[in-house]
């Protein structure tokens, strides 16, 4: 201790207490000396107890806190010799000893000595005292040994009290030691004394203080506040520091020992906090004995905080030892599991599922499945299951890529989701499923060498240890399933080794019997032998004769079309000659056949006809099964369809007195986009057959949409039902009535008639159209046939081309027009062209007008109504269309002839709106000669009158705008009593007649008008849609000048129809040679006129020339196409030409291109006549050069009708 800390402590502690002291000593030895005896020895004992405990204490914990874990944590040593030594703390009986050495200048000192021989001891030895202070502990070790005795001088208390074991750590470093005198050292053991030395004066001064106090009054009172706070502040003060200090070291080390001891006795969890420093700020110490215990106390606290600290961090590294440990015992017990449950042949599925079960139970796992691949098959197969809920949700098998584990197969990596969707391997039990939280897949597998794949789900995350275990044993797992793969097909193999050396040995015996018969038999298998390679050289000949047919079946397929084309041409030739001859000997012109002859030749006659009409159904059905028939789709009235169909079967109906009806759903639209030739031909088909197999009752059409129970089509669908109340049709005989040539039993063919192709034909027909025709009877209870078609909108009406540039006006004739004076108005947007038919116009004798669009032309038209319009389609502003419209739509300008000149084919529709011809361009020298001698024609001719009879108003309207165009005025009636009205009211030099009238049949009316004087020379035309018998084909016949049926053409024979009537009615007039035959204009027209026949068959030219001979033409003949070329070679007045097809040297396609390719024939007119059935059979006539084509045999009106128009021209 320094010298100047000691002296100031010495001043302030004990110079105020000598004097006080003092004071009351001298009045203490006046009043008290006995009470102060006793007072001190009492003070003494307290504080010589207070002071052993306290340094008991401090020993306890610098032994247990300081040296333990110095020894356990550092390299510091503790021992006595501590003293100079950095290395070495001092061992707590020094530190008690250092400790009362510095605190016995305080008048209290204390000493340590036993009777064992200690180190560092000398001078410590037992006196009296202390021999019998010894001797009083070691059998007390609980109580004090005091006596007050004699020393240096004053009266001193000596206290004694045990110095014991109290501390484990105290033991052991006692028993560690080497100089230590014993080495048994235990728990309570006594090992020397702790005495106390006190002054009696100290203690006899603190009571004559508190006595002269008492006694003085006031002088003690200020005395006593003196000392009290000059004691507070320089000694009591540091000292509760200290001492508070302390005792939190103490209460610490006590939970520290605690957490210390469960620690050693291998608690690891158990935790020891760090000891809290002192809250004394080390630059508020004092520099005095107090500042430096308070100093010492710090770095105690320090020291001890350091050790913990130390202490904390070897225990937090133990525990992470420890966790390592128990990690890698668990993977190694783990792997041990895996190992034996491997071990063994265990039967793989057995084994399968006990390794899935532990990996669940293992991993924490709720569900899982096992699949394993085998070598010969792509999939992996599911072998186990774990949890698996009863859904069958999860795959039995799994191929590369296909889901999470395909994947993991794929990669060959294990993948862990987590946040699993649902859908993934539900975890079920009978309380409810779930979707796991987590999902492992783990492919199997060593090297390159994939086995099978493992899949688990969990409701919680597996964890980074479980999922290095799944790696660690994966490999195990594939190498232990693919020995039991591999033991399994061993197993397989062995088995199969076994079974063929059972099926081995069974056929050694049964060799070992059949060796004889062998023998026997060697002959007879010789014998057979050469039997064989008989039948071997048999099989290749038969081989070879298969691909020979089966070559000849291909070629047989590839002809086909061409037999059906070519199969009819023998049947048809002459089939021609008959029906054509047949007709001639029917008109009896000669008046030399009997009545029964002319019976013979009717049968004959209508023999032949039956036979066309088979011939034709045979044709259609082939045509239909071979897909050559084309469809023209256009819009079609359901409403109108319904009319046209009554009007039609309304007379044989009628006939039968059955109730015929035909109605439209109000579903449908009305509109339909239908082939309307098609529809109407299989509706006629099915009406036909109804009215036909029905006796009684009623027949009807319906047309309405389809159900969507019925409908045997992919959309939307329209139903045509025909049904009747006949005779039925069995159940099993429904599919039989659609083949060809079959009826429901050979009884209908006898009752009824028919081949049996009509049904067949139209079921082909209503497929072709994607449509389909089905039956729904029961025999004796009528029928009812469905015709099912594609509902379809109809198409948008196309819009109008761009305007075209308008062009400047030609110079014409239009400023030079004389009042009165004919001209042609020419439309032509080619200024070049249009100059060249101005210049013909001249040529002519006519003005021009030229106009380059169609708002112009109109203009012109209205402003000087020409004599005639040559008109062009493709124009600007207007197209020709629209300028035909609207020059047909004026009074004024309807009755114009306009004559059409153009690019595009679209003739049909030109004379549909009233043209008096078309020519396409490019044109020659000759055919605008024929384009002006028809323009000139119909200028020229005066205006006549015709009657159109007709109920439909669209096709009215349509054929009053072509008819006009020849120059005559049309009058409309829409009935049957209108006509016969308008006739009584006006006089008309034509009628076109149409069958189907709302009020009357139209051949009634046409038999009033034969009937009544008036109309009986009065040419009546036939032009209608029905489907015409024999027998009212023959009727109509009688009584009309001409019979069209409605179709392709039938707008152009229409209208050379008319015009030839009307010319001949134009020739009566102007007085010619009258004809009192009605039918003065077929021979007018064909009288004088020379015909070339061209055929290879005598027989068809013999009646050809008798027919056209009686109509009062010439005729030349030639069998080939070469002949016919030499005849027209020689005879310039040729005006038409029949050319048959197949003939030989040249057929007549080669005839008919060599003639166009001659100038001089390029107009000539030829009419082509084939039995061939091809279907583009009229479209490669045509493209030959024909104009016009007919099929043999040959219709005898049909023939004259063409030559009458042909010859016109």
């Amino acid at each position: 201790m320094p010298y100047h800390a000691s002296r100031n402590l010495f001043w302030k502690l004990f110079l105020p207490i000598g004097v006080v002291l003092l004071l009351s000593a001298l009045a203490a030895a006046l009043f008290l000396p006995a009470a102060i005896e006793r007072n001190a020895q009492q003070d003494a004992v307290d504080a010589a107890q207070a002071t052993v405990r306290q340094f008991l204490i401090l020993r306890r914990y610098y032994t247990e806190n300081v040296a333990a874990k110095v020894l356990a944590q550092s390299d510091l040593k503790v021992a006595f010799d501590h003293r100079g030594n950095a290395k070495t703390i001092p061992l707590p009986a020094t530190m008690v000893h250092d400790l009362s050495l510095l605190l016995q200048d305080g008048g209290t000192s204390l000493k340590l000595y036993s009777p064992y021989p200690f180190p560092n001891r000398a001078g410590r030895e037992l006196d009296s005292f202390g021999q019998e202070a010894w001797n009083f502990l070691k059998a007390n070790p609980d109580a004090a040994f005091v006596r007050t005795d004699l020393l240096q001088g004053k009266r001193t208390v000596r206290v004694a009290l045990a110095d014991r074991m109290s501390a484990q750590a105290c033991v052991a470093c006692h028993n560690s030691l080497a100089s230590s005198p014993k080495k048994d050292w235990m728990l309570g053991d006594v090992r020397g004394v702790l005495e106390v030395q006190s002054s009696r004066e100290v203690a006899s001064a603190a009571r004559v203080v508190t006595l002269t106090l008492g006694t003085l009054g006031a002088i003690m009172l200020l005395i006593a506040i003196f000392l009290r706070v000059f004691y507070q502040r320089n000694i009591a003060r540091p000292l509760h520091a200290a001492l508070d200090s302390a005792r939190s070291l103490t209460v610490s080390s006590s939970e520290q020992v605690a957490a210390v001891q469960a620690i050693a006795a291998g608690d690891l969890d158990a935790t020891l906090a760090p000891t809290a420093l002192p809250l004394i700020p080390r630059e508020a110490l004092s520099h005095d004995e107090a500042g430096e215990v308070l100093q010492s106390v710090l770095d105690m606290a320090a020291v001890q905080r350091s050790f913990d600290q130390a202490f904390a961090s070897m225990t937090e590294a133990l525990r992470a030892s420890r966790a390592a440990g128990q990690a890698r015992d668990w993977l190694k017990s783990g792997q041990n599991d895996i190992h034996t449950l491997l071990r063994g042949e265990p039967e793989l599925a057995a084994m399968a599922e006990r390794i899935l079960s532990y990996l669940a139970q293992r991993l924490g796992a709720s569900v899982g499945v096992l699949y394993l691949l085998e070598e010969d098959k792509p999939r992996m197969e599911r072998v186990a299951g774990y949890a698996l809920a009863a859904d069958g949700a999860h795959p039995q098998s799994v191929a590369r890529g296909e889901g999470l584990i395909g994947q993991a197969m794929r990669e060959q990596r294990t993948l862990c989701v987590s946040d699993v969707p649902p859908g993934f391997l539900p975890i079920a039990s009978a309380l409810g499923q779930a979707q796991p939280a987590s999902l492992l897949v783990a492919p199997l597998q060593h090297g390159t060498n994939l086995v099978g794949a493992i899949e688990l789900g969990s409701f919680r995350a597996f964890g980074a240890q479980e999922l290095e275990f799944m790696e660690l044993v994966r490999e195990a797992l594939a190498i232990g399933f693919e020995v039991a793969l591999a033991r399994v097909r061993l197993r397989q193999l062995l088995s199969n080794t076994e079974q063929q050396a059972e099926e081995l040995r069974v056929q050694q015996e049964e060799l070992q019997q059949s060796n004889e018969e062998l023998e026997e038999r060697a002959e007879l298998l010789e014998r057979q032998r050469e039997q064989i390679r008989a039948k071997n050289a048999d099989l290749e000949e038969a081989s070879r004769e298969l691909a020979a047919r089966a070559e000849q079946l291909q070629k047989v397929s590839a002809y086909k079309t061409e037999f059906m084309a070519n199969m009819s041409h023998e049947l048809r030739t002459p089939l021609n000659s008959m029906l054509i001859l047949a007709s001639m000997l029917k008109e009896n012109k000669s008046g030399n056949l009997e009545a029964r002859q002319l019976e013979y030749i009717t049968t004959i006659h209508h023999a032949g006809k039956d036979l066309l009409d088979l011939i034709n159904d045979i044709l259609d059905l082939s045509k239909v099964e071979a897909g050559a028939v084309e469809f023209e789709y256009s819009t079609v009235s359901p409403q109108q369809l319904c009319e046209s169909m009554l009007a039609l079967f309304q007379a044989p109906a009628a006939q039968k007195t059955l109730a015929l009806t035909a109605t439209v759903a109000p579903e449908v639209p009305a509109a339909l986009r239908l082939d309307s030739q098609r529809v109407q031909q299989i509706l006629k088909n099915l009406l036909s057959n109804a009215i036909k197999f029905t006796s009684k009752g009623g027949v009807g059409l319906k047309i309405r949409r389809a159900r969507a129970d019925e409908n045997p089509l992919p959309g939307p669908a329209l139903a045509f039902d025909v049904s009747d109340t006949g005779i039925g049709v069995a159940a099993d005989k429904h599919a039989l009535i659609f083949e060809a040539f079959k009826q429901a039993d050979g009884s209908i063919s006898r009752s009824y008639g028919g081949t049996g192709l009509g049904l067949s034909i139209s079921l082909q027909t209503a497929r072709k159209m994607d449509g389909e025709l089905l039956l729904r009877s029961e025999e004796g209870k009528g029928s009812t046939f469905t015709l099912f078609l594609p509902l379809m909108a109809v198409d948008a009406p196309r819009s109008a081309p761009p305007p075209a540039d308008i062009l400047p006006p030609l110079p014409d004739d239009r400023g030079r027009l004389a009042p009165g004076q004919h001209c042609i108005l020419i439309v032509e947007d080619d200024r070049a062209f249009a100059g060249v038919l101005m210049d013909l116009v001249h040529q002519r004798g006519y003005s021009a007008l030229v106009a380059h669009d169609g708002e112009s032309a109109c203009a012109l038209a209205s402003q000087h109504l020409p004599g005639g319009v040559l008109l062009d389609v493709k124009l600007a502003r207007s197209d020709g269309w629209e300028v035909m419209r609207r020059l047909k739509s004026e009074q004024r300008t309807r009755r114009i002839p306009v004559h059409f000149i153009s690019g595009l084919e679209q003739a049909q529709q030109a004379l549909r709106m009233g043209a008096i011809g078309y020519m396409n361009k490019p044109v020659t020298r000759e055919q605008l000669d024929q384009v002006f001698d028809t323009l000139e024609a119909a200028m020229s001719g005066p205006a006549r009158s015709l009657l159109l009879v007709e109920d439909d108003a669209t096709e009215a309207s349509s054929l009053a705008a072509l008819l006009s165009g020849r120059g005559a005025e049309v009058a409309q009636a829409s009935s049957g009593a209108e006509a016969l009205q308008r006739l009584g009211e006006e006089t008309f030099d034509c009628v076109v007649l149409d069958l189907g009238l709302p009020d009357m049949a139209g051949g009634e009316l046409l038999s009033r008008l034969r009937a009544d004087a008036r109309w009986r020379s009065l040419p009546v035309i036939i032009h209608s849609g029905q489907e015409l018998s024999r027998e009212q084909q023959r009727e109509l016949n009688c009584i009309a000048d001409s019979v069209i049926i409605k179709g392709a053409r039938s707008p152009e024979r229409l209208l050379s129809e008319v015009s030839l009537f009307l010319r001949a009615v134009e020739q009566r007039h102007e007085g010619a040679a009258a004809d009192e035959d009605r039918r003065l204009p077929d021979k007018a027209a064909l009288g004088g006129k020379t015909v070339l026949i061209v055929d290879d068959d005598m027989r068809n030219l013999f009646s050809l020339t008798g027919l056209l001979s009686e109509q009062g033409m010439l005729v030349l003949e030639a069998e080939n196409g070469r002949e016919g070329l030499d005849c027209l070679e020689r005879h310039e007045e040729v005006a038409v030409v029949l050319m048959d097809i197949m003939m030989p040297q040249m057929d007549g396609y080669e005839a008919m291109r060599a003639m166009r390719a001659d100038a001089r024939w390029r107009a000539l007119p030829v009419i082509a006549m084939t039995a061939k059935a091809m279907p583009d059979d009229y479209q490669k006539c045509l493209e030959a050069g024909a104009s016009d084509y007919l099929a043999k045999p040959l219709d005898v009106e049909q023939l004259l009708s063409l030559l009458r128009v042909w010859c016109s021209r």
